[in-house]
């Protein structure tokens, strides 16, 4: 066999492996995600029966502890995989596709978090059979990113009593919708509200705000629709600038914030842009799709547009 039989044979047999690793999938598994133990290890079971059942190639590796999910992410780039399905919230979803951005391989994502944003706003079933379908037809769509002081966000941000509910919650042993509830109920009547600049291209105002709210996506969590034209698709950052409440109006403009009617309050102002500044009076927390992140009284945000392979149904 002479010198050049071989060195096709051998190309041919690298191109043949590297077909192979991008058709893997590397499944990363939060154990200590919102749900309580025993669901999520039947979660665990389950998404292993659905790989075994749907026959992928794909392998399970697990977080075991925060930012943990990032490294095991850089680590299968490396490897060259070209699929990465995180199971979690958005906290997880987060630390996964923020080394994904600008990168040939996709994001998948089976749910179990708590509130699940993301995982709503994009309408993943959450039964894992069906989850495990998406992942297999392996139907990609380009998503956007924010950017907002070096830090990503895939689904939501906001500061003032959004960011204040998120830190409470944080603290929270219990999950789910009743101790979020909670959370904003208790810190509710205590919270001042606080005084900004915004600046964008058109414009600049001063103002005071209970919340105002970068979305990529159109929810917080749990269906509670800040944002319902946000779309995570088209280019642009949907900014939800809230105004103060008074106490007898409360209960109506959340009634139209969770019916998904943010923008047909009195209280509520909404419109769209690509960069953004935010000047407030002090570093405080600001809410990074779910996680509490103190950050300086500058805030700087814009839209990467189209930077991150999502798996979609």
């Amino acid at each position: 066999m002479n010198y050049k039989k071989i060195k096709k044979i051998v190309l041919n047999l690298y191109i043949n492996r590297k077909q192979i690793m991008n058709d893997k999938i590397l499944f990363i598994l939060n154990p200590i995600s919102g749900l309580r133990g025993d669901k999520r290890r039947k979660i665990r079971k389950e998404i292993i029966k659905q790989i075994r059942i749907k026959k992928l190639d794909g392998e399970i590796r697990y977080s075991r502890y925060a930012g943990h999910s990032s490294e095991i992410a850089k680590e299968a780039i490396r490897e060259e995989y070209k699929y990465i399905v995180v199971s979690g919230g958005d906290g997880s979803i987060n630390e996964v596709a923020k080394e994904l951005i600008n990168t040939d391989c996709a994001l998948g994502i089976i749910p179990s978090g708590s509130g699940n944003g993301l995982a709503h706003y994009l309408k993943l079933p959450f039964e894992i059979e069906k989850c495990i379908n998406i992942i297999k037809n392996k139907k990609i769509q380009k998503a956007d990113v924010l950017e907002i002081n070096g830090r990503y966000v895939f689904s939501i941000a906001g500061i003032g009593f959004d960011a204040i509910v998120a830190e409470k919650y944080s603290k929270i042993k219990t999950r789910g919708f009743m101790a979020y509830f909670n959370s904003i109920v208790s810190e509710y009547f205590s919270f001042k509200p606080e005084k900004i600049k915004l600046i964008t291209d058109d414009h600049e105002i001063e103002t005071e705000i209970f919340c105002i709210v970068f979305a990529n996506s159109n929810q917080f969590g749990y269906n509670f629709k800040i944002a319902p034209k946000a779309n995570i698709f088209d280019g642009i950052i949907d900014i939800i600038l809230i105004k103060p409440i008074p106490l007898v109006s409360a209960p109506f403009s959340s009634l139209r914030i969770f019916s998904g009617h943010a923008d047909k309050s009195l209280y509520i102002d909404s419109f769209q842009c690509k960069n953004l500044k935010i000047i407030r009076e002090q570093d405080g927390f600001i809410n990074i799709d779910g996680d509490p992140i103190i950050m300086n009284k500058e805030i700087n945000v814009k839209i990467l547009d189209g930077c991150l392979n999502l798996i979609v149904p």
